[in-house]
């Protein structure tokens, strides 16, 4: 029984960490390039002194943030995870031949990573007036972790529609992997988990992917059976004809 993981070994698993690890430091270094900028022009505006606060008579609790701040963060953590998953879909095409439709992903990317920041902005102003700094790094860390997850699913959906449960499984498998990781590696230290918070995840994703379908293909080569292909039709659904209907939701 043929199934399009066979051709995949052991090897190929460090090597699709790597390609998503590279994938998301693209995407931090357009991050520290977008924060480093913005506090050099505005860091005075974001944090003001002593002096001018007692001037003006402002009071600015711990739980406060400037609206500027908010911006900008809303808006390198946007153009970061948006450069991390051009890249990722860019290097995947370069890589290996499956992934063929390049325009065709890299379109529903990208209206996609638009969409998740029309959805997360609600949630930055609210996490952001009631926990402060804190509750954007943690919407910041939902909307990097979504949208990742989001374009690599994209970009497995259209290449493997067969085996796309897999793909799932090996992402949801990665996230997992990246939480434990991050707890265990960098969760004391807040500027590293930053830095490697976006290409961490995207590895851990692929590792987990590709790891899934290294698995699968031994399972299958082992016990000869082909579960987890979309085609198979399990229990009351088995002889029933498929709906005609093109846009039947």
């Amino acid at each position: 029984m043929q199934t399009p993981q066979q051709n995949h070994s052991v090897a190929s698993i460090f090597f699709r960490f790597l390609m998503g690890f590279g994938s998301g430091f693209i995407g931090t270094v357009v991050l520290g390039i977008i924060l480093f900028l913005s506090w050099n022009i505005v860091g005075e505006t974001l944090s003001p002194s002593d002096v001018i606060k007692n001037e003006f008579g402002i009071n600015i609790s711990d739980n406060q943030t400037h609206p500027l701040f908010l911006s900008i963060v809303t808006l390198a953590v946007f153009l970061a995870t948006m450069s991390a998953n051009i890249a990722y879909v860019l290097l995947s095409s370069i890589t290996e031949e499956k992934y063929a439709r390049r325009s065709t992903t890299l379109t529903h990317v990208f209206f996609g990573n638009l969409v998740f920041l029309l959805f997360a902005l609600p949630v930055y102003l609210i996490s952001s007036s009631l926990f402060g700094p804190e509750g954007i790094a943690i919407s910041a860390l939902l909307h990097v972790t979504l949208t990742i997850l989001f374009s690599f699913l994209v970009t497995e959906a259209l290449h493997q529609s067969k085996y796309f449960i897999v793909n799932l499984y090996g992402a949801l498998f990665g996230i997992i992997l990246f939480t434990f990781v991050g707890n265990i590696f960098v969760s004391d230290n807040t500027t590293t988990l930053t830095l490697l918070a976006l290409p961490l995840l995207l590895g851990c994703i692929c590792l987990g992917s590709r790891f899934m379908e290294v698995l699968y293909a031994w399972l299958v080569q082992t016990y000869g059976t082909d579960f987890l292909n979309v085609d198979n039709q399990f229990g009351r659904d088995y002889g029933k004809s498929e709906s005609s209907d093109d846009f039947d939701i």
